[in-house]
């Protein structure tokens, strides 16, 4: 309120008697309350849209690393099975070519 409405608020007020400057006090104070409780709950609302922010922003950033994590488990995975064949290639070779037998996994040498 400014000055002058609290000038006319109080003439008016003093119209209305005992009773009508009560009301008028506890309007006042009602207002008072009103408006603080109002500044809280925007303080609060900001606060919390700011945690919802860097929430939104750490599980963005969660999910790109699991994303990664991922593709790197899926490569060294692919990569395994890849050696694997290969070895399974070269072991299958041998038997073809020269008894098994002879050979001797580890050694490196034919006999």
């Amino acid at each position: 309120m400014t000055a002058m409405e609290q000038v006319e608020f109080t003439k008016w007020l003093i119209t209305l008697g005992v009773g009508g400057i009560l009301a008028g006090f506890m309007f006042m104070f009602y207002r008072k309350d009103v408006k603080q409780f109002t500044e809280l709950w925007r303080t609060t609302a900001e606060l919390l849209m700011n945690v919802i922010k860097e929430n939104t922003a750490a599980q963005v950033k969660n999910s790109e690393s699991n994303y990664r994590l991922i593709s790197l488990l899926e490569n060294v995975e692919r990569n395994q099975l890849r050696k694997e064949d290969i070895n399974n290639m070269v072991d299958r070779h041998l038997k073809e070519s020269v008894r098994w037998e002879e050979y001797k996994p580890g050694d490196g040498d034919r006999k």
